[in-house]
């Protein structure tokens, strides 16, 4: 790459990938190099269609591509770059791709970047979120960590959606939380229970449909006579509806479910059987501590029923809270409530973007 479009050419990614074959198999083994060099020093070097887009000049990054297989050199074809593509390009390389590259965004951007992968906020997030921030900014700006870090901070709050506590004047509300095995779904009914009942002098009750852990229906049945709520238990679909027609007079019915693996499928099936013809906001529970990869799986899990609101625990276990904005991005769906500690009730607390972006940013 260097030999073609000359030695300031700052190489941006490499990957292995297959040519030709069979479904991806047989195949050649080649590697594909994305590289950026500066328009004007490009200028003389390569095709105009590099520089020009619809007639207009986009960008100020230059993106080649070529395979290389065992030191030969293949040309590919060079597609229309969009500036989209080229700023994308330019932030996956983490902009400085060898100690003698010359960085094409400053280290006070760079840093920042850091600090969201850092918070396990997924790559192509972490991406756009610094692109949102830096279109409309003087590039002037972009090396003044007073200007632009409250323009993050901002940004992540605009981004992450919540949603404010129930309103129980309205009609009885009930709440089903679903979530995967370990994330403190009993704990966390156990806290909203206390706090409406308890602070806010609501009338709650109490539903379990986890009969599968021992000594789940235990630790609820423990938790609602310390309140001094009901609780019923449900072997069955139908058990459920009859266990919610049994309390009429309750302002909240919380409904707690058997945690569920993501790679489970029958699991999803009986969940949907569990809800189907249920009248209850579905509230998905996922603890702070989970990683990026394995959000997005249980995200896509749990997506086979309708989510209404999130639940984010145990984040008093972690020091990387992107998984809250990763969370509500990926869901479409507010955040309600953040649990801090196992303490009932009072770790628990209703989500404030201002407060999670903050987080996020380790401020």
């Amino acid at each position: 790459m260097k030999q073609e479009f000359g030695s300031d050419a700052v190489i941006l990614h490499t990957k292995r990938v297959k040519h030709g074959g069979f479904f991806g198999l047989f195949g050649r083994q080649v590697f594909e190099v994305i590289g950026a060099m500066e328009a004007s020093e490009a200028a003389s070097t390569a095709a105009p269609e590099y520089l020009q887009h619809g007639g207009e000049s986009k960008s100020n990054l230059l993106l080649g591509q070529r395979n290389h297989n065992r030191g030969e050199t293949e040309a590919m074809t060079k597609p229309q770059a969009t500036s989209d593509e080229l700023w994308a390009a330019g932030a996956a390389g983490m902009v400085k791709a060898s100690t003698r590259a010359k960085p094409l965004w400053p280290d006070t951007i760079d840093g920042i970047y850091q600090q969201l992968l850092q918070c396990d906020l997924p790559q192509d997030m972490a991406q756009t979120l610094m692109k949102e921030v830096l279109q409309g900014q003087p590039q002037r700006q972009w090396r003044d960590l007073d200007d632009i870090w409250p323009l993050v901070r901002e940004q992540i709050a605009n981004e992450i959606e919540t949603i404010a506590p129930w309103d129980l004047d309205g009609g009885q509300k009930r709440a089903v939380l679903v979530g995967p095995t370990g994330v403190g779904k009993t704990t966390t009914i156990a806290k909203l229970a206390a706090n409406f009942a308890l602070v806010a002098g609501k009338k709650v009750g109490l539903i379990t449909v986890d009969t599968y852990r021992i000594g789940a229906v235990d630790q609820l049945r423990t938790y609602a006579e310390i309140i001094g709520v009901p609780l019923q238990v449900a072997y069955s679909p139908e058990g459920l509806r009859q266990a919610i027609a049994d309390m009429p007079d309750r302002d909240l019915v919380l409904i707690d479910t058997a945690g569920r693996s993501q790679r489970n499928e029958s699991q999803m099936t009986e969940l949907k059987n569990l809800l189907a013809g249920v009248d209850a906001e579905v509230h998905l529970v996922v603890s702070a501590t989970t990683k990026a990869r394995d959000l997005t799986d249980i995200i896509r899990f749990f997506s086979g029923i309708e989510i209404h609101r999130l639940i984010v625990t145990k984040v008093d276990e972690t020091t990387g809270f992107g998984v809250l904005l990763q969370a509500t991005s990926e869901t479409n769906a507010p955040i309600a409530y953040i649990t801090t500690g196992q303490s009932v009730p009072e770790d628990i607390e209703v989500a404030e973007p201002q407060k999670i972006a903050e987080w996020i940013l380790g401020d």
